[in-house]
Formats: structure tokens, C-alpha cells, sequence
């Protein structure tokens, strides 16, 4: 039996005290979660050090971290808990993608090694239709 996978993207928002290491810490204990529940990360984004909207748990600054990932719904709960223990995390979200693009804007691009053929039907059909506009004159007797 297959398992369900939904795309998901996570937000995280750790203490802005803590080092780079123990911010990496933090980023690898996530990751690692989501691996060993079946699930797949396909990009991991550091926004860096920047001050917050509003003070939370008495913090004016976060270091944001943002995951894209595929995983089985079960993990989410999984990933809450962890992320309700770890002191170090000020405030997480995670969303899921139910729309075909949103899927596909964060999933990587398949790599094309002939991209000339792609677009050489594309530029001969151009030029065919621009010959034939440019050729047939309104009114006159080839046109008819």
C-alpha cells in the first residue's frame, strides 16, 4: 500500500541569540525528523537575523529558517511536537500546498540539455505565419 505525501512548506523562527551552530543544530533535528517519517526536503531557505512584527516571549529579533518538503500527513503532528519542545524555536507554521502550482513552483526544475530544439518549432511556425501576413495583401488578386 502507498503511502499519501502532501507538499508542505514550514517556517521557523529560532532565537536570535543562539550561535550559528546551534541554529544549525536546530535546522539538522528538523530534517532529520522529516526524513526518518518517509518524507523529502527539497529546499531549505536561511532568511537570517531580522526584527520581528511584534515581541514574542518577550524576543524583538529571529533568525527565519523556511523548508519545502513532501511528507505522509502523520508527520505534521510528529513535527509540532518537536517543535512545541525545542526551547530554542520562538514560533513555527507549516502550510500545505493543495493547488498544482503551488506544488510545482517549489518542486526542481527538470534540466533540459537541448533547449535549441524546444524552441526551433516555435520560432519556424512564427516565421510562417509572419511570411504568410506579410504576403497576402488585402484586395489584391493573390489573396483570393
Amino acid at each position: 500500500m502507498e503511502v499519501l505525501m502532501n507538499y508542505y512548506e514550514k517556517v521557523m523562527i529560532l532565537d536570535a541569540n543562539l550561535d550559528d551552530s546551534a541554529a544549525e543544530e536546530t535546522v539538522t533535528k528538523i530534517k532529520d525528523m522529516i526524513t526518518k517519517q518517509g518524507g523529502e526536503i527539497f529546499k531549505t531557505e536561511n532568511w537570517g537575523r531580522r526584527k520581528l512584527a511584534y515581541e514574542l516571549n518577550k524576543h524583538q529579533k529571529g533568525n527565519y529558517f523556511l523548508f519545502y518538503f513532501k511528507a505522509p500527513p502523520t508527520t505534521i503532528l510528529e513535527l509540532e511536537k518537536l517543535c512545541k519542545v525545542i526551547d530554542s524555536i520562538i514560533k513555527f507554521m507549516v502550510v500545505k500546498y493543495v493547488k498544482k502550482a503551488q506544488i510545482e513552483a517549489i518542486l526542481p526544475k527538470p534540466k533540459t540539455d537541448d533547449k535549441v530544439s524546444d524552441t526551433a518549432p516555435v520560432q519556424e511556425a512564427a516565421a510562417e505565419t509572419v511570411t504568410k501576413a506579410v504576403g497576402e495583401e488585402a484586395g489584391s488578386p493573390e489573396g483570393k
